[in-house]
């Protein structure tokens, strides 16, 4: 007897060389702090603060330097808005924005997050 399964993908519609294939609810995200004022992760201890906020979202997170994280976790739950709404929540005391998964933050500085289609070169 033939077991069958029935998988649905999400993006692409089928199999393509260099792009994320999703076959499940999980996504990558890609945050990136411009280096200035507010939006950056000064040291490990800002980091943790940044990564202990978003945390319960995501399975994976690397935090590659005082400019970039990597985030891998549930994309039904979560939006490219609501990372950046987390992080400036607690890089910023003042009033941001967010729009676009860009949070302008109190002194213009910006957090983007982007959800990549491929994961090469990240």
């Amino acid at each position: 007897m033939a077991i069958t399964r029935d998988v649905t993908r999400t993006n692409p519609t089928a199999v393509a060389l260099g792009t994320i294939q999703e076959n499940t609810n999980m996504a990558v995200y890609k945050v990136v702090f411009d280096g200035a004022g507010l939006a950056t992760m000064t040291d490990a201890a800002g980091a943790s603060e940044v990564t202990d906020a978003i945390g319960s979202a995501f399975g994976i997170i690397q935090a590659v330097d005082a400019d970039n994280l990597i985030l891998v976790g549930d994309s039904h739950h979560v939006s490219i808005d609501w990372i950046a709404t987390a992080i400036a929540q607690v890089v910023d005391t003042g009033a941001f924005t967010v729009s676009g998964g860009v949070a302008t933050l109190s002194d213009t500085n910006e957090v983007t997050v982007t959800k990549p289609t491929t994961l090469a070169g990240m």
